[in-house]
C-alpha cells in the first residue's frame, strides 16, 4: 500500500464559462491532482502495459468534523482510524479525484480497472493509501 500524504480532495462537477463557451474543472481540484501526481512519481513506480487487467484498493481518512475529534468516547477509535465515514464526500468523487491524478502514468487508461475496492474513515491523520496489482 502506497501513502500519498495528502487529504482527500472529491472530484466536483465541471464548470461552464460564458466567455469561452466551454466547460472547466475549478483550480483548486487541478492543482490537487497535480500534486497528487506528483506524489505518486515519487515512489518511481513502472506503468502498468496497455490491455493489463488492474484491480486497485483505495483507502480515504479524511480529517473528522470537530463534531467527532472533540468526543473524548472518540479518542481511540480516531487513533485506530475505525470511523466509518458515512457523509461528504461521496466516495466515487474521491476514487475519480485520484484515479484521473494517475490516469497514462500509473496505467494507461483507467478502463483498465477491472476491479475496485476503496473505504473511506475518519483519521486524524488525512491521506490517500492506494495499491495497484494485476487482476489475474
Amino acid at each position: 500500500m502506497l501513502v500519498i500524504n495528502l487529504e482527500p480532495f472529491p472530484s466536483p462537477r465541471p464548470r461552464f464559462s460564458r466567455k469561452t463557451g466551454g466547460a472547466y474543472m475549478p483550480k483548486e481540484y487541478t492543482l490537487w491532482k497535480k500534486r497528487f501526481l506528483k506524489e505518486w512519481l515519487t515512489y518511481g513506480l513502472d506503468k502498468f502495459d496497455a490491455g493489463v487487467a488492474l484491480k486497485v484498493e483505495l483507502i480515504f481518512f479524511i480529517k473528522p468534523p470537530l463534531a467527532i475529534s472533540k468526543v473524548k468516547k472518540n479518542k481511540q477509535a480516531l487513533e485506530d482510524e475505525t470511523i466509518i465515514v458515512v457523509k461528504k464526500p461521496d466516495l466515487d468523487n474521491l476514487e475519480k479525484s485520484v484515479l484521473d491524478s494517475i490516469n497514462g502514468h500509473a496505467y494507461e487508461d483507467d478502463n483498465q480497472i477491472s476491479d475496485l475496492h476503496s473505504r473511506k474513515r475518519y483519521s486524524l491523520n488525512p491521506r490517500v493509501e492506494i495499491e495497484i496489482r494485476e487482476d489475474i
